[in-house]
């Protein structure tokens, strides 16, 4: 059993009985205090969440533009965080490393319990550690999900009902409805920060690269360590690779992903140099740039085309077209939350099956194997020439 495994059933095992517990001993009916200065949002993962919750800290540091935003993550979702203008304190911990060694989970709530917040929110859908640490703050009111199964919220103030079907972002949005903080439509946009520094790279990438005014399209394949059913086999992208170099003259294909893809990147690549010994219409360049760079690259491409993980949702952040793959996730609630993409569902009889991010329907799932390389060519083709396909076919963008 790997770690993360590990600490989702010790999470489950003992974190319920806890939070019952401190519920008994120390849950104090409070009002939503009238002067709000010091606030905290807790979430330790991950990046698509962090991503999505984006939104709401807008909103939340709109209502209270003199309040303290302080942002409890971990390393996971650290790079995400710091990045955000809407926080002004950001602290980091490790819960995973609470399994070796618990005397840092008491430095840590020892830590914390020297502020004093008016606000505590819990964005955790399901880890009961989020829950357990806040109720041993100190703190007028607090917010978090009561999600169907996990028994987390004996603690909190005011709940909100963790939605099954509303897409997540919006899930995050209501957390502020106890708050009676009012949204708008517009606070309903995704959005990431790049500098100069990253969009100079990305037009020098494209410069030395000649790829100005060329039809790029980026294969990111990867998902992460824990994603690996909810990715499209190296296969297929190679075989769509293929097809699409065959199909227009100007396609260059652009292959994305972080160090530990390396491998599995390396060996797509090699399968669409078969056809194309000297390289120029495929570049990989998987592990060479920081994440907010490849960001800012994938900005200016034509298209993406990658299953459900975090690069899908920076992708729709930066507005570029997104070709979301979705085999056990479920796209109303995980999908690219844009105008500007395509939704590829498994047609598998029992997909989709995810709802929290691990708790597959099967021990093997084979729905992203029932997305054939004929569907995505189809949609690609569609996107890029509309009009050779009959209106009512047609991607509408």
């Amino acid at each position: 059993m790997d770690r993360k495994a590990l600490y989702r059933k010790l999470d489950k095992l003992f974190g319920i009985p806890i939070l019952i517990i401190l519920a008994l001993f120390l849950k104090r009916r409070k009002k939503l205090p009238i002067e709000i200065k010091k606030i905290l949002v807790v979430k330790f993962a991950a990046i698509g969440d962090s991503i999505m919750m984006i939104p709401m800290l807008r909103t939340l540091r709109r209502a209270y533009p003199d309040s303290e935003i302080t942002f409890l993550c971990s390393r996971i979702n650290e790079s995400i965080v710091r990045k955000t203008p809407y926080v002004n304190k950001v602290l980091v911990e490790n819960v995973h490393d609470f399994l070796k060694n618990p005397f840092l989970f008491l430095r840590m709530i020892m830590k914390l319990r020297n502020e004093k917040y008016n606000i505590v929110i819990d964005t955790e859908q399901w880890s009961r550690i989020s829950a357990i640490i806040i109720a041993l703050l100190k703190y007028d009111f607090s917010v978090g999900f009561k999600t169907q199964g996990q028994y987390k919220h004996f603690m909190f103030n005011r709940v909100i009902n963790h939605s099954r079907e509303k897409h997540e972002l919006e899930t995050f949005i209501d957390l502020l409805l106890p708050l009676f903080v009012p949204v708008r439509k517009t606070d309903y946009v995704l959005e990431y920060f790049l500098d100069e520094g990253n969009y100079r790279t990305a037009d020098k990438f494209f410069e030395e690269n000649s790829l100005k005014g060329r039809t790029v399209i980026t294969l990111h394949q990867g998902c992460g360590g824990t994603g690996k059913p909810r990715e499209w086999d190296v296969k297929n992208y190679i075989q769509l690779g293929k097809r699409l170099i065959e199909y227009k003259k100007d396609i260059v294909l652009l292959i994305t992903g972080s160090g530990d893809e390396e491998e599995k990147n390396e060996e797509l690549e090699r399968g669409l140099l078969e056809i194309l010994p000297s390289g120029s219409r495929v570049i990989n360049i998987t592990g060479k740039y920081s994440l907010d760079d490849v960001v800012a690259i994938i900005k200016n491409v034509t298209l993406i085309v990658c299953s459900n993980t975090g690069m899908l949702h920076l992708a729709s952040c930066v507005g570029t077209k997104t070709m979301g793959l979705h085999g056990p996730t479920n796209p109303a609630k995980w999908g690219a939350y844009s105008p500007n993409t395509v939704l590829i569902q498994s047609d598998k009889y029992c997909s989709p099956c995810l709802y929290l991010g691990h708790d597959y329907g099967c021990n093997n799932p084979t729905c992203m194997t029932h997305i054939s390389v004929d569907d995505v060519y189809i949609h690609i083709r569609k996107a890029l020439n509309p009009e050779l396909f009959p209106e009512e076919l047609r991607v509408i963008n």
